[in-house]
């Protein structure tokens, strides 16, 4: 039995409206599937933890249908079944997750993809704890975890009106753009002490660390343009020292990968993170934000099953 998890608002409605095609393609009605839509925040993970727990052997797959946070929300919800299959069928504003699979189908061709071949990869979530939280109240990562200036923007983001009218015309990437120029001359950078692997370092002046599974984030934006999934190592950047007018430039560069070449930037590979701030610092992850003052992150230990169809 496939589970079908759909975000109706994910995207101002796109999602539902790929959805509903789906929904009227001769396959749908041949195979064994439930459908259950979203109402609130977080419903995603409650509905994936009720789920499992009434079809445990039952089911064949989720699939998602939504956009980044969607997905996040669900891969919360299965964090103690890692053998349950996940698909994602992209309908978001940003879809990071889609872009760092490399996955090229969308919509009805993905979802016959999906039902008729076997294409799913392992794959190794990001698991983070902030505030020097016991293991039991981790969470998962499917993309990224960022600290400092991207935090704010995506805060600044996700709250902005503008984001609703910008999704409405497909171009809810561009929201991102409007909340960086807008944090560009108020955020404050954090003194940070890190921790890579066992080796200590204090940082002053930072303006974000982010901590990634693939180099997608913000809607598109090749943060890390080399990072590839894998088993073990994250993708670590480091931005410092560097001018308000040259975070505009940095911004300006991120899409096609530029920005790595900047002296201020370092970009490392790292098994396990650790980070303490001066002061309270925000984070997002997979879009969704928050406040803290350390973190710890590493890698699941046992591999998903993800659907990946790059062709």
């Amino acid at each position: 039995m496939y589970i079908f998890i759909v975000n109706p608002t994910a995207g101002d409605g796109r999602a539902l409206r790929v959805f509903k095609n789906i929904q009227n393609d001769p396959l749908f009605h041949k195979i064994s599937c439930r459908t259950f839509f979203t109402k609130h925040k977080a419903h995603g993970e409650e509905l994936a933890k009720q789920l499992v727990e009434m079809y445990p052997d039952k089911i064949t797959s989720f699939i998602v249908v939504g956009g980044d946070g969607t997905y996040h929300e669900v891969l919360n919800g299965l964090k103690s079944y890692s053998t349950i299959p996940l698909a994602f069928i992209p309908a978001g504003s940003g879809n990071d997750f889609a872009r760092g699979i490399s996955s090229k189908l969308k919509g009805v061709r993905l979802f016959k993809k999906v039902v008729s071949s076997s294409c799913y990869r392992p794959y190794w979530g990001g698991v983070y704890r902030t505030d020097r939280r016991k293991k039991h109240h981790s969470r998962l990562f499917a993309n990224s975890i960022g600290f400092g200036f991207d935090a704010e923007v995506v805060r600044r983001s996700n709250q902005a009106s503008y984001k609703k009218w910008l999704n409405k015309i497909n171009i809810g990437s561009l929201s991102y753009v409007v909340a960086l120029l807008e944090c560009l001359f108020r955020y404050q950078p954090r003194t940070l002490t890190i921790t890579q692997d066992g080796v200590t370092t204090t940082h002053k002046n930072v303006w974000m660390l982010t901590i990634c599974i693939h180099g997608y984030y913000g809607g598109g934006m090749k943060i890390i343009p080399n990072s590839k999934m894998n088993e073990h190592n994250f993708s670590v950047l480091l931005l410092k020292n560097i001018s308000r007018w040259k975070i505009l430039g940095l911004f300006l560069t991120v899409f096609w990968g530029g920005h790595q070449h900047f002296k201020e930037i370092s970009i490392t590979e790292a098994v396990q993170v650790d980070f303490s701030a001066n002061q309270p610092i925000a984070y997002q992850v997979d879009g969704q934000s928050g406040l803290c003052e350390s973190c710890h992150v590493n890698k699941e230990i046992k591999s998903r099953s993800v659907f990946q169809y790059d062709k």
